[in-house]
C-alpha cells in the first residue's frame, strides 16, 4: 500500500507541474499578444532626406492614448482610479451649471456646499437656561444655523410640523421669482390687473387692491414682501398662475418637495388659513431650506431689509412699513426674511443676520406676543449665535 501511495502522489505531482507550465505559457502569449506593433512608418521616414519645415506646429498626442496599468489591470480592470478621483463633485458639476446659464434675478451660491445637509452634532437643543437666553420656552419650534460652516448651533422641536402664516409668502415669492427665470416674457416690469377675486381676501394685512388698478409685479411682490400684504400675495399666485390661486399654490408645493421640503404643505398663497384645507403648514428645518434658496435673489434681500417704502403715486400713495422689528439699525446685519402670525401659529420669525462675512439664519415659531417674546428672545439668540460659531470655528 505504501508503494502505491507513493505512485499516486508523484502522478499528481507531475499534473500540477504540467498545469503551471501551461498557465505559464498561456499568459506570456496573452501579453506578448497586447504589445503594439513597431511603427514601421518611423524607421521609413529616417531613409528620406531632411526637409525643411516652416513654423510647424507641435503634434500632440491622441487624446485616446491614457497610462496603462499594465497586464493586469487589463485583466482584472483598474487604472482609471486616478482619472475617476479627478471627477469634479456634484456640487462642483450643479455649481458649474448654474453660473452658465443666464440668470435675470437669480445669482446662485458658488458654495460647493450649497443645499448639502446641515450639521446637528454641535446643536444646543431645546431650551435655554433663563441664565444663558431668557425667553426660549416661548418658543413651540425654533432653530438657528450657521451657513458658513453648515453648523446648526440651536434647535427646538425643528422638525415638528406647525403652522406658520405669513412666513408662507417665502415660498410665495421664491416660487415668483423662479417663474419669471422660467418665462421670459414675464419680469418684474409686467402689468398686472388687478383681479375682483382679491376682494375676497380678509381685510386684515392688505394694501388695498382695485380692481381698476393696475400694477408692476414688482410693487406687489414689494408689497408681500415688506408689509406682509395678504391681497398682493394672492394677486401675485392669480397673475402667476393664469388666473388660479389653486394652481400657483400646486407650483408653490411642487417646489417645496424639489428642495426636499417634504414635511411641508401650503394652501395658500398669503398664509391665512383656508376654510377646507386648514392652515398652510412646515417644520423650522424646511424653512431654513427655502431660507437658503431664498437668499439667491437679491432682489428679495433688498425689499426684506428695507424698513420702509411706498407704491402708488399722489393721494393714493400707499406707505410699506416693514413687519420685522429687527431690521433696524440697532441690530446690525439683519436683512430679512419673513414674520408671521395668526391665532392657530402665534408669532413667527425667519430670520437673517450678515456680519464679517458670517450668515446665520434661523426660525422661531408659536410665540404668544412679538415685541414682548419673539423679537426679544431672537435679538439675544442671535448675539448667542454669533459667539457660538466662533467658538466652534476655534475648536476645529
Amino acid at each position: 500500500m505504501n508503494e502505491v501511495n507513493r505512485a499516486r502522489w508523484k502522478l499528481l505531482g507531475g499534473i500540477f507541474i504540467v498545469i503551471i507550465l501551461i498557465h505559464v505559457i498561456a499568459v506570456s502569449c496573452i501579453v506578448a499578444g497586447h504589445r503594439p506593433p513597431a511603427d514601421s512608418s518611423t524607421a521609413a521616414s529616417s531613409e528620406e532626406p531632411p526637409r525643411e519645415v516652416a513654423s510647424k506646429e507641435p503634434e500632440k498626442a491622441p487624446e485616446e492614448e491614457k497610462k496603462s496599468g499594465g497586464f493586469w489591470s487589463w485583466l482584472f480592470g483598474g487604472g482609471d482610479d486616478e482619472e475617476a478621483s479627478s471627477e469634479p463633485s456634484q456640487g462642483e458639476r450643479r455649481s458649474a451649471a448654474l453660473q452658465k446659464r443666464d440668470w435675470r434675478y437669480k445669482k446662485p451660491s458658488n458654495d460647493p456646499e450649497f443645499g448639502t445637509p446641515f450639521h446637528f452634532e454641535h446643536a444646543k437643543r431645546g431650551d435655554f437656561s433663563a441664565r444663558e437666553i431668557p425667553g426660549s420656552s416661548g418658543a413651540k419650534t425654533g432653530i438657528m444655523i450657521d451657513l458658513s460652516t453648515r453648523n446648526v448651533l440651536w434647535e427646538k422641536n425643528s422638525t415638528k410640523q406647525v403652522p406658520i402664516a405669513s412666513m408662507v409668502k417665502m415660498m410665495t415669492l421664491y416660487t415668483a421669482f423662479e417663474e419669471l427665470e422660467e418665462n421670459p416674457k414675464l419680469s418684474l416690469d409686467s402689468s398686472v390687473k388687478i383681479s375682483p377675486e382679491v376682494l375676497k381676501v380678509p381685510r386684515t394685512g392688505i394694501i388695498w387692491l382695485d380692481p381698476r388698478e393696475t400694477f408692476p409685479l414688482s410693487d406687489l411682490m414689494k408689497a408681500a414682501a415688506i408689509k406682509s400684504a395678504n391681497d398682493a400675495a394672492v394677486q401675485i399666485a392669480m397673475f402667476l398662475g393664469n388666473g388660479s390661486q389653486e394652481a400657483f399654490v400646486a407650483k408653490m408645493n411642487a417646489k417645496a418637495l424639489e428642495l426636499g421640503m417634504t414635511s411641508s404643505n401650503f394652501v395658500s398663497a398669503c398664509g391665512l388659513p383656508d376654510r377646507k384645507k386648514g392652515n398652510s403648514v412646515s417644520t423650522a428645518q424646511d424653512l431654513m431650506i427655502l431660507a437658503e434658496h431664498l437668499l439667491q435673489y437679491p432682489q428679495y434681500l433688498e425689499w426684506s431689509s428695507t424698513r420702509l417704502d411706498y407704491i402708488r403715486e399722489g393721494e393714493k400713495r400707499t406707505m410699506l412699513n416693514t413687519t420685522n422689528r429687527l431690521v433696524n439699525s440697532r441690530y446690525p446685519g439683519v436683512d430679512g426674511l419673513k414674520t408671521g402670525y395668526t391665532d392657530d401659529a402665534g408669532y413667527c420669525l425667519t430670520f437673517s443676520v450678515l456680519r464679517n462675512g458670517r450668515r446665520i439664519i434661523g426660525c422661531v415659531t408659536g410665540f404668544d406676543s412679538a415685541s414682548k417674546e419673539r423679537d426679544p428672545f431672537c435679538q439675544k439668540l442671535i448675539e448667542w449665535g454669533y459667539k457660538r460659531a466662533a467658538e466652534l470655528e476655534q475648536k476645529k
